[in-house]
């Protein structure tokens, strides 16, 4: 028969075991309950599982590894085992014959039927029944099975066995997991300065001389453009110019001819239109007595501003400054599409105030914008103060014209500057000068700069400031250098050679495992920490 295994949670209710074991499709139910369980607390809950099981038509195992729990469920007649033992650890003392009788354990002449030894390998917690061929005493106590002991051979080997895996353990330890830390106290000298500091890219070597710090210094500096719109408030009465595009003949020769910017053209009416830009007007081509003209195509702004200057298109524009001369019918201009744009009225034009605000606004964000990008291309070892950078613009450009919204635009153009320099060289200007007031030689443990107010002249290149120094140095000391000189020491050497060392104060070795007496020969093994 098919049956269906159930692990109960210790929180689950015996309302929830019900339900669990209900809902399995199959009829036999192995209900695995964990110790402490909710749902074996009494025998009460047991019972009415049992009753709910029974009624539902199905048969229920209790599995469990709590002693009390398999008592109880055999208590009530449900079968009941420990998975881990096959059979609770009460199961024989547990059975009761029929009539109070017991069977007394047999003696090695007398035969088990084939029947009871069959029960006797059953995992069910249910009490074999005893079969009437089995020949023993009544007496008052329950049978107990025989047990086999292992033999003095299989002893032996078992010891033997341990003893060797120990002894491989052992050397493998001894072999390969040798480690050792050294922690290492070093002596410390105190040192302090304060005095001014004095930073500029025209310092050769820095130094420190009548209670000032002079460090070399570097100077950086980048500049950048920003544009943006603002809105117009102000209006004004202004006038428009028409423009257009002509197209320029040269009928007069094979030679290219310059015109200049503001070169007029006027229309049969009298109406003049300037030149916007510089053009070349390439040579006319010839073959034979044959001449044929080039042409080149150019802007041009209509003189005065107005909707009369508003024109369509002109088959000849002359070029006044050629008049009374053969160039004059030679050189012309013709215009495919009408001129436009012309006008007069009124628009809108940025006030003082517009600029001001825009002006201010507009150089803070230049401002952040150069600092965004300059400092974080600065060198990682360079120190920048509070301060010691400058911010200036350069040049401006308005652009008065609002478009369809009614802004202007404005830019910016600016620099920033600055003076920094590298702090491990504070460190080390400071080192030289302690080393000669103590006479020895130093290496540096720790320190703190503090820095007072920054003042920048960008026209002498130079930074100054206040600065107080506190630190902590020690006498040079290679960790390196001392794992190598270490490697194979016995214990007893190790601890001479760290008394021994220049400016060591005190020392703690740590080998590990318990038995090792040697540092090792791996430099990997070596942990040195030396504070």
């Amino acid at each position: 028969m098919v049956s269906k295994k159930i692990y109960l949670n210790k929180s689950d209710s015996t309302a929830s075991a019900i339900d669990k074991v209900l809902k399995a499709e199959e009829n036999e139910v192995i209900l695995y309950i964990p110790r402490e369980a909710k749902a074996a607390e009494s025998k009460k809950d047991l019972q009415l599982l049992q009753r709910e099981v029974e009624t539902a038509g199905k048969t229920l195992t209790v599995e469990s590894v709590d002693d009390e729990t398999i008592e109880k469920a055999l208590s009530l007649g449900i079968k009941a085992n420990n998975p881990f033992l096959g059979r609770g650890q009460k199961t024989v003392s547990d059975i009761v014959i029929k009539g109070g009788r017991s069977v007394s354990k047999p003696s090695s002449s007398r035969r088990v039927s084939k029947s009871n030894r069959a029960s006797k390998h059953s995992r069910s917690v249910v009490g074999p029944e005893v079969d009437d061929e089995m020949e023993g005493e009544e007496t008052g106590n329950a049978y107990k099975a025989p047990r086999k002991g292992m033999s003095k051979g299989k002893k032996r080997i078992v010891w033997i066995s341990l003893i060797l895996i120990a002894g491989v353990l052992v050397t493998g330890a001894a072999t390969f997991l040798p480690r050792v830390k050294v922690t290492l106290s070093l002596d410390k000298t105190e040192h302090g300065y304060i005095g001014s500091l004095k930073v500029s890219p025209n310092t050769e070597e820095s130094v420190v001389s009548e209670n000032t710090l002079r460090l070399r210094g570097v100077i950086f500096s980048s500049e950048k453009n920003i544009t943006d719109k603002y809105a117009a408030n102000g209006t004004d009465s202004v006038g428009r110019k028409a423009r257009g595009t002509i197209t320029i003949y040269n009928n007069y020769g094979v030679e290219s001819q310059s015109l200049v910017a503001s070169t007029r053209f006027v229309t049969p009416e009298g109406k003049i239109y300037r030149l916007d830009n510089d053009v070349v007007v390439p040579g006319a081509t010839k073959e034979g007595d044959t001449l044929t003209p080039s042409h080149i195509e150019a802007g041009v702004t209509a003189d005065q501003p107005g909707e009369s200057y508003n024109i369509g298109p002109v088959s000849k524009f002359r070029i006044p400054g050629f008049q009374g001369t053969a160039k004059y019918d030679g050189f012309y201009g013709e215009s495919k599409n009408a001129m436009t744009g012309g006008s007069f009225g009124e628009t809108k034009v940025p006030t003082d105030g517009d600029l001001k605000s825009a002006r201010a606004d507009l150089e803070k964000k230049l401002e952040d914008a150069l600092k965004a990008e300059f400092f974080v291309g600065l060198p990682s070892n360079i120190k920048i103060l509070e301060g010691a950078y400058d911010v200036q613009i350069i040049r401006e450009q308005v652009n008065d014209v609002v478009d369809k919204d009614g802004k202007f635009s404005l830019t910016l153009y600016g620099q920033i500057k600055l003076i920094g320099f590298d702090e491990a060289e504070v460190v080390d200007t400071l080192r030289k000068k302690f080393e000669v007031d103590d006479g020895q030689t130093l290496q540096i443990y720790d320190y703190t700069i503090d820095y007072g107010e920054v003042s920048v002249d960008f026209e002498a290149e130079e930074l100054s400031s206040a600065v107080q120094f506190e630190s902590n140095w020690t006498r040079p000391f290679d960790v390196s250098e001392f794992t190598k000189k270490i490697v194979g020491m016995k214990e007893v050497e190790l601890k001479s050679e760290i008394f021994s060392t220049p400016g060591v104060r005190s020392g703690e070795v740590k080998m590990w495992p318990f038995w090792v007496t040697r540092v090792p020969e791996d430099l990997g093994r070596i942990n040195v920490d030396a504070k």
